[in-house]
């Protein structure tokens, strides 16, 4: 699908136990989310979630995770720990492919934040 303007693609991806109960909460709070364009990618294991998702902009993006903040402490009163949550992020013209978001992840890690690739804390401008 492609947009008439850059959209933020993000990769997250969760690991720990019990994810299950957590992931659905995200999912429907992403949903209801007015500036959550799509969720392009879901996967599930056992003791690992990766999601892809289109959003809007940074600033939407950054207020669903801090709502979704309710969700992290809940998960960690009922498991003992927060889980691991790896976001990568890159703005993009349309609807990246699986290769092209490996290739996103592999670089954010060996490379650090820059403008293929970065975090909420690292942001880049569209």
């Amino acid at each position: 699908m492609a947009y008439q303007s850059s959209v933020l693609v993000e990769s997250r991806l969760l690991r720990g136990n019990g994810l299950a109960p957590l992931v659905k909460g995200m999912r429907a709070l992403a949903e209801s989310t007015e500036d959550h364009l799509s969720e392009v990618d879901f996967s599930i294991s056992e003791n690992e979630v990766h999601i892809v998702s289109l959003w809007r902009d940074a600033v939407a993006l950054r207020a669903f995770v801090e709502e979704a903040h309710s969700l992290l402490i809940a998960h960690r009163e009922r498991h003992g720990a927060f889980p691991t949550v790896e976001r990568t992020l890159w703005w993009s013209e349309g609807t990246p492919t699986p290769d092209e978001t490996r290739g996103r992840e592999e670089h954010l890690r060996a490379h650090g934040p820059g403008s293929r690739a970065f975090t909420l804390a690292s942001p880049v401008p569209a």
